[in-house]
């Protein structure tokens, strides 16, 4: 038997002492649980970021609340749908241009020139129905020419009224390329040539297009009338007469004439007057004359505008006269008379008596209805 010493043995028990207390750990795991907190952070940043810039583009193809103010947008020819975008930004109806170029992009667009009219802040949705809906019909104004009116005072309210120059609208008028079918050859003024209507005039319409127009609408409107044949020499009992001459009577009309039913007998009483070569004696001639020349109406004058004296029609129209005034000028009532009276306010007396046309001019004069 082999015996172990006492000093041998105390290492043995140490040695398994220390077996019994050493106690082997796994491996550290702390940094699985940090990564996948790393990860999470960041799969949360990127949905917050995505989702506020989903929330912000959302925003500009669709902005929150109502639409702002209406805005007129002009839009020339040749213009792209992204350059589209730049002009809609400038104007505050979308806010961001590069947005709504990435926004419309593939989509089957193509943009007509001419003027819009869009809602600050609006969708894109909206923007794009409205441009291919197309541009709004251009925008007019209304100018109202009434009858009676002589071409200097055409003028002034083409400009009062209109957004012209009163110096391009004078140049309009006296343009001699600008000429009547009726206007005589040697005949410069347009007076009595242009017909008084309400006119709407587009926004780049030039004071020379209108005054065109207001030709030509006169042109139309005499020969619906029949005004191309005249007068001819004894079938109205009176003297032959050019479409010239009708409009210079139809324009005596429309001065004369209290109310539109009793044009005929006014046109009448002038026929009449022309075939006895008797003197119109239309005042209204006068003061034209007056008007023109800046001068004082004068009733003594030799000047052709003067009937008092001159027998025959004054040498141009005195006013623009109307349809009805046209139409009573072409067929004027069948009567003997030779005087006219105002025997109240918008009604005349008519007779073909010279005493009975003094006693009511008395009575005119009497009532103070401007019979002097």
């Amino acid at each position: 038997m082999t015996r172990v010493s006492d000093q041998d043995g105390d290492e043995q028990l140490w040695a398994a002492h220390e077996d019994d207390d050493y106690v082997e750990l796994p491996p550290e795991r702390g940094a699985l649980p940090k990564l996948a907190l790393a990860v999470v952070l960041v799969l949360t940043v990127v949905a917050v970021v995505g989702f506020g810039v989903r929330r912000w583009y959302q925003q500009q193809v669709d902005p929150s609340g109502a639409p702002g103010a209406a805005v007129a947008v002009d839009i020339p020819r040749g213009t792209t749908i992204t350059g589209a975008g730049g002009l809609l930004a400038d104007k505050g109806v979308i806010s961001n241009p590069t947005v709504f170029r990435f926004w419309v992009r593939g989509k089957d667009v193509s943009v007509q020139a001419g003027h819009y009219r869009f809602r600050r802040r609006s969708s894109f949705e909206e923007v794009l129905a409205a441009l291919q809906k197309g541009p709004a019909p251009p925008p007019v104004t209304r100018i109202t020419v009434p009858e009676g009116l002589t071409l200097r005072e055409i003028g002034a309210r083409l400009a009062e009224e209109g957004r012209f120059d009163r110096a391009a609208v004078d140049a309009a008028l006296a343009d001699p390329a600008l000429r009547s079918r009726y206007q005589p050859a040697g005949q410069a003024s347009l007076e009595g040539l242009l017909f008084p209507a309400t006119y709407e005039v587009p926004r780049r319409q030039s004071a020379a297009e209108l005054a065109a127009r207001m030709v030509r609408e006169m042109e139309a409107v005499a020969l619906r009338a029949g005004i191309d044949s005249g007068v001819q020499a004894g079938a109205d009992g009176a003297p032959s007469l050019s479409p010239y001459q009708v409009l210079i009577v139809a324009s005596l009309i429309q001065e004369e004439s209290g109310n539109p039913a009793e044009a005929p007998k006014i046109a009448r009483v002038i026929y009449n007057r022309l075939d006895q070569g008797i003197p119109l004696g239309i005042d209204a001639t006068s003061r034209y004359l007056a008007e023109q020349t800046g001068a004082d109406v004068d009733f003594e004058s030799e000047s052709p505008y003067n009937t008092r004296r001159q027998a025959g029609l004054p040498p141009t129209p005195i006013a623009a006269p109307g349809a009805e005034a046209i139409e009573a000028a072409l067929h004027p009532a069948d009567g003997p008379w030779i005087y006219y009276v105002l025997e109240a306010e918008g009604r005349h007396f008519f007779t073909a008596s010279e005493q009975e046309f003094i006693a009511k001019k008395r009575e005119c004069e009497q009532k103070g209805l401007g019979c002097g």
